[in-house]
């Protein structure tokens, strides 16, 4: 279940919030600025409701300063506000904030840009992940390059030294035949490898294909 982390001092508000997402999302209110940093800090949450007028820290400061951190800039933030000025959306988005909803806003608007937001989040970390899976894929492919021609040259090495063997000869040729089955272990896994990207694939998103991990 999504988590949601709204931040609103009026209780009213925060019922109404309550009575709209949960049972859907998993939802942690927190009443003011500082209270609410702490809880991102110590359970970073899906999407973050966040009223513009707190007390102590406003909203526009919290928002700038999650915005502001590498480690809670990715999450949505949706101011809510009483205040339908075109001058308050701007300095909301100039905040960072992600979207705008006026107060009092219809429970379908709500839900509806919640799930708006999280979907595009979820896109998002698919997306940073189908480039990091593409890299490993590349990266397989160049170590398997890589560590193929001289595995095949050892081996070659490893079978002419052993045929040069004469007799009385058989602890030696026992240890080369030995290091041969290890070798052959090592060039299986290297030829694995190089076909991940062809055996390995399993469905992505937007008929993107990735690189299984699991099959390797």
């Amino acid at each position: 279940m999504k988590k949601i982390l709204a931040v609103e001092d009026s209780k009213v508000s925060q019922a109404h919030l309550l009575d709209i997402l949960e049972g859907t999302y998993e939802v942690r209110v927190e009443e003011n600025g500082t209270s609410a940093l702490s809880a991102v800090m110590e359970m970073p949450p899906d999407l973050i409701l966040l009223d513009v007028n707190l007390p102590g820290m406003n909203g526009y400061d919290v928002c700038r300063q999650l915005k502001g951190d590498v480690r809670t800039r990715e999450i949505p933030i949706i101011f809510l506000t009483g205040c339908d000025s075109g001058g308050e959306k701007v300095k909301g988005f100039e905040a960072g904030a992600d979207d705008y909803i006026v107060k009092p806003f219809y429970p379908e608007e709500l839900l509806a840009r919640v799930t708006l937001h999280l979907a595009s989040r979820r896109e998002k970390q698919m997306a940073v992940e189908l480039e990091r899976l593409k890299l490993l894929r590349e990266m397989a492919v160049a170590i398997s390059h890589e560590f193929n021609n001289p595995l095949t040259a050892i081996l070659w090495h490893l079978r002419l030294a052993s045929k040069g063997l004469g007799e009385g000869n058989e602890e030696t040729r026992t240890h080369l035949s030995d290091m041969q089955f290890e070798l052959d272990k090592i060039r299986r896994i290297v030829a694995r490898l190089a076909e991940a990207s062809r055996d390995a694939k399993t469905e992505y998103v937007m008929g993107e294909a990735m690189i299984d991990v699991n099959r390797i």
